[in-house]
């Protein structure tokens, strides 16, 4: 999305701050357009943030989709610090696509949070979640390994 964007300006932009400060601007006002498309009219939650950006990788219940993706419910990664986490999330890491301009840092870290109950329920006996699965998420392929989709 803000990839895309910063690749267009550069082929007419002089300056690597202007590409930047751009992408920033689109990125900012795409973030307010996603609490605003929050059709419940609330802020999103962890789980909403997770169901909706994270689950087509890690999985509904946090078991994995994808071989080399962690998942959460069975603890994996989660030795990490959260400052960890979201440094991982924000960068990106081997085949998951780096979320830095995507979504908030306050965002992510809800999202973080969330993993960890999903792995404290999980560990307790209880189903990883209790939400429904949203009618309209993402789901990703590994970087490299064809398209995204929207679902």
């Amino acid at each position: 999305m803000c990839t895309g964007l910063a690749i267009e300006f550069s082929l007419v932009s002089k300056s690597h701050r202007v590409v930047r400060l751009l992408c920033l601007i689109f990125c900012i006002t795409h973030q307010a357009n996603i609490f605003a498309a929050n059709e419940a009219g609330r802020a999103l939650t962890g789980s909403d943030i997770f169901l909706k950006y994270c689950a087509g990788c890690h999985g509904f219940d946090g078991f994995a989709k994808y071989e080399h993706a962690p998942s959460f419910s069975m603890g994996e990664r989660l030795h990490k610090n959260d400052q960890e986490l979201l440094r991982s999330v924000i960068d990106g890491r081997h085949a998951m696509p780096y979320w830095e301009y995507k979504l908030t840092r306050d965002m992510l870290r809800s999202a973080i949070a969330y993993i960890r109950i999903m792995d404290q329920r999980y560990r307790s006996g209880l189903p990883s979640r209790e939400e429904p699965i949203p009618e309209t998420h993402y789901r990703f392929n590994p970087v490299g390994e064809g398209e995204d989709l929207l679902a």
